[in-house]
């Protein structure tokens, strides 16, 4: 029987404790989560481009990451139980060419608002499908990628003028610059609020990381 999505990826982790969507979005208990062990301070702290009242959620991921394809499916359960006022940002890493190339797919898709309906699909054409979606270079990964595009509905032509365009390059030059001041070490990082980051080593597995990631966001909140 073909396993779901949810359930390949569980099976690729071992976690503990409650399934994401069960989290509770109180405040922490003190003591319970302690700066230094299951996060950190990001010093200096990045401003945030979300608006008055908002928190600030970043995910830096890459669509090649075995981790980042675990931890997405626990991101969109949790995504619909997060509070209101977090607002669920996605960075793709540029690190080298191939991360870079994939970043560029995934600017493509946004500026086609297709990036929702898409995003899943991506992770398992390369981690399911055995396609990385790279080619030997720019233009025959353009190619290559212009024509899952077009399996997935979207017309070729559309989607060779986005990934072409000025908006995505700048997408791509913004990206470097926030990679630059988040420092990740790997991937997946969250980033809280430009002022905390942890990852689901750091946290002790992907529910406690995801119900971390509630409470520092809504001691934010309060801030």
């Amino acid at each position: 029987m073909k396993m779901s999505r949810l359930a390949f990826a569980a099976a690729l982790v071992a976690v503990a404790g409650a399934a994401a969507s069960a989290f509770g979005q109180t405040a922490a208990p003190v003591g319970k989560w302690q700066l230094g062990r299951q996060y950190q301070a990001l010093n200096p702290a990045v401003s945030t481009s979300v608006g008055p009242g908002k928190v600030e959620v970043v995910e830096i991921f890459w669509y090649g990451c075995g981790a980042c394809y675990t931890l997405d499916p626990y991101l969109e359960s949790w995504k619909k139980t997060a509070p209101a006022h977090v607002e669920f940002v996605r960075l793709p890493v540029t690190w080298n060419a191939g991360a870079k190339l994939h970043a560029r797919l995934f600017y493509t898709l946004r500026a086609l608002k297709q990036d929702t309906r898409l995003h899943a699909k991506v992770f398992d054409t390369i981690h399911r499908g055995g396609n990385n979606l790279l080619g030997r270079d720019e233009a025959s990964t353009l190619e290559l990628q212009a024509a899952w595009a077009k399996q997935n509905g979207i017309d070729p032509k559309a989607f060779r003028d986005a990934w072409n365009s000025m908006a995505v390059a700048t997408r791509l030059r913004q990206a470097d610059d926030l990679l630059r001041r988040y420092k990740p070490g790997g991937t997946p990082f969250m980033v809280i609020n430009g002022r905390y980051t942890t990852d689901i080593q750091l946290a002790g597995g992907i529910p406690p990381m995801l119900e971390m990631i509630n409470d520092l966001a809504a001691a934010e909140k309060r801030r």
